[in-house]
Formats: C-alpha cells, structure tokens, sequence
C-alpha cells in the first residue's frame, strides 16, 4: 500500500512531521502516536513508528532519557 499525502492519514503523517521540523516535538510525538494507535495496519502509521523510534534515539543520545523511555514503552504495549 503506496502513502498518499492527500488521504486523511496521509495529510496526518505530513502535519507530524512539520511539527517535528518545527522542532515541536511533544505535538509531534502525540501525531505520530495518533496514527500508531488508530490507523496501525496502514503505511502511514509503519512510518509514524519509525519516526517515533528515530526521536527516541535522538532523545536517549541527547540524555533526555525520560522523553525516550516514554516513547519506547508506549511503542512496545501496542498490540
């Protein structure tokens, strides 16, 4: 299954990352989260966890170590 940027998910996956390069990264990281939760079979939301997993290593490399461990955990009890 191909993203597409105008789908609904599609348009949701490009506002996380904006905020993401905005450097609004707790709107971000609640967006991607959207789209892990509720949209977990499609691309868009294969893309989000990717993301989500590049943030977590930026923030453990950064010794943001709580923001990190936040993510990874909400990551591993997704079903």
């Amino acid at each position: 299954m191909a993203i597409q940027e105008a789908t609904p998910i599609g348009l949701l996956l490009r506002r996380a990352q904006s905020w993401q390069e905005a450097e609004k990264t707790h709107q971000a990281v609640a967006t991607y989260f959207k789209l892990v939760e509720y949209f977990a079979e499609t691309d868009e939301a294969q893309r989000a966890k990717e993301q989500l997993l590049g943030l977590a290593q930026r923030f453990e490399a950064e010794g943001k170590v709580y923001m990190a461990t936040h993510i990874y955990n909400r990551l591993a009890s997704l079903p």
